[in-house]
């Protein structure tokens, strides 16, 4: 088959829903080499700080609602990306997304 779809309401969430919801797409679309999630934060919500020093896999996040700091924990800086931004980051770069605003902040994470 040359394509596959799939939704998140296809897949349970793998975070608690009072701080958004995070889906995992991989298995899903039947990716073999990329990793595709969508994550909803709500206000005053975080993903988990975290590197993929250990599998080499570089992300991008692409915030498609509202604004969203991301903390890099190693450096100590911040990156505010907003509707329609995106950012790469190295698999090494520790990184922490936090939604400081009062409104729910959408993103769609790929890694490959």
């Amino acid at each position: 088959m040359g394509y596959k779809k799939a939704s998140t309401e296809d897949v349970d969430s793998v975070v608690p829903e009072e701080y958004g919801g995070m889906w995992f797409l991989r298995d899903a679309l039947e990716t073999e080499r990329l990793g595709i999630s969508v994550l909803e934060l709500k206000p005053d919500a975080k993903g988990k700080e975290h590197s993929h020093e250990h599998d080499g896999q570089e992300e991008v996040y692409i915030v498609v609602e509202g604004t969203v700091d991301v903390d890099l924990t190693d450096r100590d800086e911040t990156v505010t990306l907003r509707e329609e931004d995106a950012l790469r980051l190295d698999a090494d770069e520790t990184r922490q997304i936090l939604n400081r605003g009062d409104e729910r902040a959408k993103l769609v994470l790929a890694g490959a």
